[in-house]
């Protein structure tokens, strides 16, 4: 089964204070530093380094401000200054250098000043050029659950021991998974696996499809806001998604005013189409990666699987996995997918994992644009 791990690699990596026990929870702490934060654009040269303590603030026409590691980042950047080296310097040596990098900036550049208030001193979240689209995090996730979520057919995905996860929000960016069904207690590739989450509410026997929706956004340029919808037959407890093919996928830079409107855009034509849209679609997916070939004999498919990145000992044993394993054709998209699959199940590295999964993402991509289109 080809697999997900997005969503796996963040239940595994955030910490307890970016967890939220519901998709309310995450939207009520945004609208906290939302309603307790301010954007204010100025000239580069109306803005000051100084030093504080062992640190350094920004000084602006408003006030000063604290830096967190991120922002003071994001203005080194833009000074075309090495972060990591100016934060070794006595502050004294390093506010200058940096307000040298202020004052000789080119004509009319402007900075967007991203600031929350902390009862005492401000802080700088986010220092970015005048032509950065914020995405605050409430109005998004409020979106998503007014317009998908609130039928109550969907959720986030339960755990192996039943804690709250799914909805994950930082300083940085924000992550949120719902499904509307599919989830498991134990691993499908192993026998005798208890599989949850069949139309009765008893065992699947992963012949039906669900649905996965994963949103994620920066209201501080860490990342660009992107939902991808996904088809998957089973999600582990650490939400690994199994048997997994993309839907859709929609990526949007924070660049122009126009970024809020193009996102509720796709989130309402996600929503409509998830409302109307039948498993007879979602199966033909599938059917047709099953159906469907990418190359007509093993040598081709070796060379197809080679363009995507994969070296040729990978490629044959990607292929040969399929034979042994799958009942799928191994020059079909999906047996050729779940082959690479099962080779990445057997190696060690995770780096080396994520570059086979990735390829098999790939291949289930090319084929969904050319066969798949229903």
């Amino acid at each position: 089964m080809n697999t997900i791990a997005t969503a796996a690699r963040q239940y595994a990596t955030r910490p307890a204070d970016e967890r939220y026990p519901t998709v309310q929870a995450m939207i009520d702490a945004a609208l906290y530093d939302k309603d307790h934060s301010a954007e204010r654009t100025y000239n580069a040269k109306d803005l000051r380094v100084v030093p504080a303590g062992t640190s350094l603030a920004l000084a602006s026409p408003k006030g000063q401000a604290e830096f967190t590691h991120w922002s003071f980042g994001q203005l080194a950047r833009t000074l075309g200054a090495p972060a990591s080296y100016l934060r070794e310097l006595p502050p004294v040596l390093a506010a200058e250098c940096m307000n040298h990098g202020l004052q000789s900036s080119p004509v009319g550049t402007s900075l967007n000043l991203l600031a929350r208030a902390n009862g005492g001193t401000p802080t700088i979240r986010a220092c970015t050029s005048d032509t950065y689209g914020r995405v605050w995090d409430a109005p998004l996730y409020s979106a998503i659950q007014n317009q998908i979520l609130s039928d109550g057919q969907w959720s986030t995905p339960p755990t192996w021991t039943g804690e709250p996860a799914g909805a994950y929000r930082g300083d940085r960016d924000s992550f949120l998974i719902v499904v509307n069904g599919g989830s498991i207690v134990s691993d499908p590739s192993a026998r005798n696996s208890r599989m949850m989450g069949g139309d009765s509410g008893g065992p699947s026997d992963g012949s039906t499809m669900f649905r996965g929706l994963m949103i994620r956004n920066s209201e501080v340029g860490a990342a660009s806001v992107s939902i991808e919808r996904i088809l998957f037959r089973y999600i582990c407890g650490n939400h690994m998604l199994w048997g997994a093919v993309m839907d859709r996928q929609f990526r949007r830079r924070h660049i122009g005013s126009h970024v809020l409107r193009d996102v509720m855009r796709e989130i309402a034509t996600t929503a409509f189409d998830w409302t109307h849209a039948s498993t007879q679609r979602d199966d033909a997916i599938i059917k047709a990666l099953i159906e469907h070939e990418i190359a007509s004999t093993k040598e081709a498919v070796v060379d197809e699987l080679r363009k995507c990145g994969a070296t040729k000992d990978q490629a044959e044993s990607a292929y040969a996995r399929c034979e042994q394993s799958e009942s799928a054709s191994p020059r079909s998209f999906w047996g050729l997918a779940q082959g690479m699959t099962r080779l990445s199940q057997e190696t060690t590295y995770q780096d080396a994992r994520y570059d086979l999964d990735k390829i098999a993402a790939q291949i289930l991509a090319k084929g969904t644009r050319q066969y798949a289109r229903v």
